[in-house]
């Protein structure tokens, strides 16, 4: 337990005390977190294991893509502004100069003018442990019982209407959703709200924007998408994402069905992919949400500056 001298603002707080009570404000805040991402929260793609491809093109990946071997990953005319990490082996075929040249054959090709600006790496843990995370998570919460909703029109979601389960996630259920380009869903919530919102439509298409209002983030709203063998990671929905340059937001989870973004930007991330091939195509653009561990960094540095300004007097 810390022991904090009582005065008048922070004028007498130590520098290791303010450092101290914003490492608390953090670890508190992320104590109320629900569903966590864990390992994954390194990534803005996930490509399921499987004998198939993600394929990228004519876009941007402003973040880490880790593909479950021995799954391939193919990039062309496109930019990953990050690393792209396979559970298993890899090379980088296509690219020059070569980042990892004494990486081992495998499932890695970039052509057309597609690059990656950080490493290729192989027989990466972290992929696996965050694959099987999401996996885990995705059966788990498809499980729980929501909130029943029709995600065809637009229209604003209410955090707090979900129902609320044994962990503190806000849960909705929807069986049909068809959002078109002229369509917006707006999900508020305060900070501490986490949703989630089971998809069981075995075709849905979330085409219209999303914007989150009230102080919830990306990282705080996951779309999973529940259904099919999460063993074989078969029979799932078949996920489209088709804004037409709008941007939409979120985690966007599929383990055991097929995912197609087109032309869209996603502030979020995109994860799973079933037994066929992820399709990331034709002028995409993914950004990965900031990090906890950036916004407890900035929140550290918010105290130094008031401890600072205080102190200084």
């Amino acid at each position: 337990m810390l022991s904090i001298v009582r005065c008048s603002g922070f004028r007498h707080l130590t520098l290791a005390t303010a450092v101290a009570l914003a490492l608390v404000a953090g670890i508190s805040s992320q104590a109320r977190a629900t569903f966590t991402l864990g390992g994954a929260a390194q990534f803005a793609v996930l490509g399921q294991f499987s004998n198939n491809q993600t394929n990228f093109n004519n876009g941007t990946i402003n973040g880490d893509v880790g593909i479950g071997s021995p799954r391939q990953f193919t990039a062309s005319n496109g930019t990953v502004n990050g690393s792209v990490r396979f559970s298993g082996a890899s090379n980088t075929t296509g690219l020059t100069p070569d980042p990892d040249p004494g990486s081992n054959p495998g499932p890695f090709t970039v052509s057309g003018g597609g690059s990656v600006t950080g490493a290729v790496v192989a027989n990466d843990a972290t992929v696996t442990s965050a694959l099987n995370d999401m996996n885990n998570l995705s059966l788990t919460l498809g499980g729980e019982a929501g909130t029943n909703l029709t995600l065809t029109s637009t229209q604003t979601i209410l955090a707090t209407s979900g129902t609320l389960d044994g962990t503190g996630n806000r849960v909705f259920d929807t069986t049909s959703v068809n959002l078109n380009n002229a369509t917006t869903l707006t999900i508020s919530g305060a900070a501490s709200d986490y949703v989630v919102i089971n998809v069981t439509d075995n075709n849905p298409a979330f085409n219209g924007k999303i914007v989150l209002t009230g102080g919830i983030t990306a990282d705080q709203v996951l779309f999973n998408m529940f259904g099919g063998n999460y063993t074989t990671h078969t029979g799932g929905p078949t996920l489209t994402i088709n804004t037409n340059g709008q941007v939409s937001t979120g985690i966007f989870l599929d383990p055991n069905g097929a995912m197609q973004m087109t032309n869209s930007v996603l502030n979020g991330r995109f994860f799973g992919g079933d037994v066929a091939n992820q399709q990331i195509v034709s002028g995409d653009t993914i950004n990965i949400p900031e990090s906890s561990s950036a916004a407890l960094a900035a929140l550290g540095l918010l105290w130094l500056a008031g401890w600072r300004r205080s102190h200084s007097r």
